[in-house]
């Protein structure tokens, strides 16, 4: 116990306070004697109180309670967490019932498992944390610190087989050290097998075709084993031996061939006679082969893309064809190709996942993209506000267009619980979407079901889509299922709208028959009103929902795959809604047309049909109807090229063109536009993976243009895209440093740009094929002994010693400046009243003795009172006895005989008066006289 100055140096202002106090009472005359001696009196303790408040003055106790964090290792290198558990149970089983405990666990981020507490849990149970694939052991310690009770005796216990591979936890152990807060650790054990990984792949970054190169892998065992060696080329299988692996790392080199241009990713897989974790057994590296990549032909049905593919074989352009099930799904796998063409392909048949990869494909990595027309693309395709119409140079709802036909349109969307929070939201997506493609004549209705309907959007005019946007956002699933009281309402209440059109979207999950389905399609045929269908999930009555569109004239839907939800209601809208195919023959005019003028010199053929279209308003209309809608627009978007044509290329609607004799220019011009105009090999580039992050080392092989930049941004497998900044290392070298904290792909490019143009782009790739945690373990004991250094703890063996006390002593400050404060505060009345208050000493004898006069008179007064009343009952009583007298004729009471318990005889005693009578009497006189 003790007391103790946060600011000590107020202290000197004692010295100016006890001067101010001297100078005061030397001159101070009013006050004189005593009431002087008591002002200066509690004027000094005032300013005492003061100075020490500000002063910062602390009362010091002791802290004998502990509080112990648990960190504990939550990673995927351990296994398990029973060592951890038990190690933990043991340690509070023997703690003091004042001590108190928390624990935390810790992968790539730290998580309270179990907060603060005295009380220890029944079960002990730990997995609270989320991503296991990193270890960062100093983020779990920092969280610790912030769980200190500054009224404890602190102390850190870190449980982990001390594989870090994120952050510094060996000085986090010494910040906390500074702080007063001791770390020490345990080792959990890692038991390892027979084990053989492959470190890492790698390719020179850029090859050329046909040139002969090394892939070189490392590999790493903890036995001699035989194994079998894989090596992949974008998934095709490119070469195969056996090999002998030794203990310990070994390098391997495996010569290959460069066969097809464009940007390839290389897979290298060992095979083990012996191993234990399968998920290292891979790993990757990445080169772009230069030369002339082929385009990827995407079509909806065989022959869509016939009129394209002919010219391009005639060109000798390469190409390879595809459908939608079978074309490439990722950016990594897209970015071997030069261009992408989608040739009436149905956005319903895209899920929007993969969407995403083609836009990131085209702005992020330079690939062209070409959209032709059909029945299936642009608006009729379900490409509205999807990924796709973002890189393209139209829109694909017609914005200019006023002779639009009037829309009336009600979506019936199943609320049941079986929709779940998923199929709910993309329902609720896909009605946004169609509200969002409708105009101010269109009619809207929102019917959401369960086992009874709600109106969410009564039928009304869309003249505010954001509001009835936000009232779709509201649907929540929940109840059962009955489908024909929601479409017949639906019917009713369409059946009298003022519309041309009158269309109804039955979106459905379940099942239910009951109902005259027959009798109420055959009213929808009666009254002009279609229905199309979609069965979201494998549980929805397909069979009904087909026959419900086939007989109201619609179309069925089967979305096996939710995603497509969104993209089938705006097809269904657009379908519905509007004449989007142009099918009155026309000849194109020329706008913007550069390099393709000389095709057009002579003159152009004509087209039969086309997809209306909205162009943007940075794109270029090369070829127009009419009206001026597209025929031919084209765009920069990113780093890439994107062109619209919305004739068809199968030579239906554009027979005549495919017929035409520049016909194989044209395409090979408009393809060869496609591909990006700046030099794609111009920096050296560099890229590795350490502690989570990726490195990106950059070298030019020229200056940079007079003001141009350099940029550089990373994509990760799920097409997110990072900004990477650039820090100049040397002259022509740069550097930076991206996420990679999870296993996945991640591609990089780099752009040269000036006033808004690409002079000159590169691209590369890494792959983080595994997380670090399937590693085999290298210094993991020496890095949990330099933690414990660190700390000022030490390793743990004994889980009782946890709680042992002995732990450096802690002291506890309570600030005293608030309660010195009150009491200078309390004291200040007085001083005022000392100072203000006069009483002289004549005075207080005067009033002294005036109250002793007082006191003896009302003394006296008192005492002749009594003396008064006493007289007065002694004549009462005389008063009394003579009426009792009259009332006996004189005579006195017989004697009373009364027995002598010890002689055995009688005595006589005179009787006692009869007491209440004379009390009565005594009472009604005096009653008489108060009277009187």
């Amino acid at each position: 116990m003790g007391f103790d100055l946060m600011h000590p140096w107020w202290l000197l202002l004692l010295l100016p306070a006890a001067y101010a106090m001297v100078w005061w009472y030397r001159g101070e005359r009013r006050l004189l004697g005593t009431r002087k001696k008591a002002v200066a009196v509690l004027r000094s303790l005032m300013f005492l109180l003061l100075i020490f408040a500000v002063a910062g003055l602390t009362l010091q106790a002791p802290v004998d309670k502990q509080e112990v964090v648990f960190v504990v290792d939550e990673s995927k290198s351990i296994f398990s967490q029973k060592q951890a558990v038990a190690f933990v149970q043991e340690a509070i089983r023997v703690k003091r019932p004042d001590d108190t405990f928390a624990i935390l666990g810790t992968g790539e981020r730290p998580a309270v498992e179990y907060p603060l507490s005295v009380e220890a849990p029944g079960a002990l149970e730990l997995g609270g944390v989320l991503n296991k694939n990193f270890t960062d052991l100093a983020a779990g310690l920092r969280l610790a610190q912030g769980l200190i009770d500054t009224g404890y005796q602190p102390r850190v216990v870190l449980l982990s087989d001390g594989e870090q591979n994120l952050g510094d936890a060996v000085r986090e152990a010494g910040y906390l050290k500074e702080r007063g807060i001791q770390v020490d650790v345990s080792y959990l054990k890692r038991e390892v097998g027979a084990e053989v990984l492959v470190k890492n792949a790698s390719v020179p970054a850029t090859l050329y075709q046909g040139e002969n190169f090394t892939l070189t892998a490392v590999v790493e065992s903890t036995v001699a084993t035989q194994a079998t060696l894989q090596v992949f080329e974008d998934n095709r299988p490119i070469a195969k031996s056996e090999l002998q692996v030794q203990k310990g790392e070994s390098r391997l080199s495996i010569p290959l061939q460069a066969t097809d241009s464009g940007f390839h990713r290389y897979r290298v897989e060992v095979l083990p006679a012996q191993d234990t974790e399968p998920v290292n057994n891979t790993s990757y590296a990445y080169g772009d082969v230069l030369g002339k990549s082929p385009a990827l032909i995407v079509e909806g049905k065989p022959g869509d893309a016939k009129w394209l593919t002919e010219a391009l074989r005639a060109g000798k352009f390469p190409y390879r064809s595809v459908t939608a099930a079978t074309m490439p799904k990722t950016v990594e796998d897209l970015r071997r190709y030069s261009v992408v063409v989608l040739a009436n392909v149905s956005g319903v048949e895209i899920p929007e996942s993969v969407q995403r990869q083609i836009e990131s494909a085209v702005r992020d990595f330079g690939v062209g993209l070409m959209m032709t027309g059909g029945d299936d693309s642009f608006g009729l395709g379900g490409y509205f506000d999807t990924p796709v119409e973002k890189a393209l140079p139209v829109y694909m709802d017609l914005r200019n267009q006023q002779e639009i036909p009037s829309l009336g349109l009600i979506l019936v969307i199943d609320r049941s619980g079986s929709m779940g929070t998923e199929k709910m939201e993309l329902a609720k997506e896909a009605a946004r979407r169609s509200t969002g493609m409708l105009k101010a004549q269109d009619t809207l209705g929102v019917l959401a079901f369960d086992t009874t309907n709600w109106w969410v959007v009564e039928p009304t005019k869309v003249t505010d889509p954001k509001a009835l946007q936000d009232k779709i956002s509201g649907i929540a699933a929940s109840g059962g299922t009955s489908i024909y009281p929601a479409v017949e309402e639906a019917f009713y209440k369409l059946e009298n709208l003022q519309t041309k059109r009158k269309h109804i979207i039955l979106l459905t999950d379940g099942q239910s028959p009951e109902g005259d389905y027959d009798g109420l399609t055959a009213r929808m045929k009666e009254k002009g009103i279609t229905m199309s269908t979609v069965a979201v999930g494998q549980d929805a009555d397909t069979a009904l929902l087909e026959s419900l569109a086939e007989k109201a004239k619609g179309r069925f839907y089967s979305a096996v795959d939710s995603q497509s939800v969104p993209m089938i209601f705006s097809k269904e809208t657009a379908l519905a809604g509007k004449t989007y195919i142009e099918d009155n023959p026309f000849t194109p005019g020329i706008g913007v047309s550069k390099e393709l003028a000389p095709l057009f010199a002579k003159g152009l053929p004509q087209i039969n049909a086309h997809i209306a279209v909205t162009e943007k308003e940075t794109a270029d209309v090369v070829l127009a109807n009419p009206k001026g809608e597209p025929v031919l627009a084209r765009w920069q978007y990113g780093l890439g090229r994107a062109a619209a044509w919305t004739s068809d290329a199968k030579g239906v609607w554009s027979n005549q063109w495919a017929a035409w004799s520049g016909s194989s220019a044209f395409w090979n011009q408009l393809m060869t536009w496609l591909l990006p105009q700046y030099q794609t090999d111009a920096f050296d580039m560099r890229a590795g993976i350490t502690g989570g992050k990726g490195e990106l080392s950059i070298r030019l092989q020229e200056p940079l243009a007079q003001g141009a930049v350099l940029k550089a941004r990373v994509v990760s497998g799920d097409a997110v895209q990072e900004e990477v900044p650039l820090l100049l290392k040397a002259p022509g070298e740069y550097v930076g440093q991206f996420n990679a904290d999870r296993p996945g792909t991640y591609l990089m490019s780099v752009v040269e740009e000036q006033s808004g143009n690409v002079l000159k782009a590169a691209s590369s790739g890494i792959a983080v094929a595994y997380s670090p945690e399937y590693d085999l373990p290298k210094s993991g004991q020496e890095t949990l002994a330099a933690i414990a250094q660190a700390g000022g703890g030490r390793v743990l063996n004994d889980p009782a010693v946890v709680f042992a006390g002995d732990l450096p002593p802690k002291w506890s400050a309570r600030d005293l400046s608030y309660l010195l404060l009150l009491l200078a505060a309390c004291l200040w009345p007085l001083d005022v009243a000392l100072r203000r208050v006069s009483i002289s000493t004549a005075r207080l004898a005067a009033w002294q003795a005036a109250r002793q006069k007082g006191k003896a008179e009302r003394n006296e007064r008192s005492r002749e009172q009594q003396k008064a009343q006493s007289t007065s009952m002694q004549g009462l009583k005389r008063k009394a006895e003579g009426a009792a007298e009259r009332r006996t004729g004189g005579l006195a009471p017989p004697p009373v005989t009364t027995k002598q318990p010890t002689a055995g005889t009688t005595t006589a005693t005179p009787a006692p008066p009869p007491k209440q009578e004379e009390s009565s009497t005594v009472s009604k006189l005096l009653d008489k006289k108060r009277k009187k």
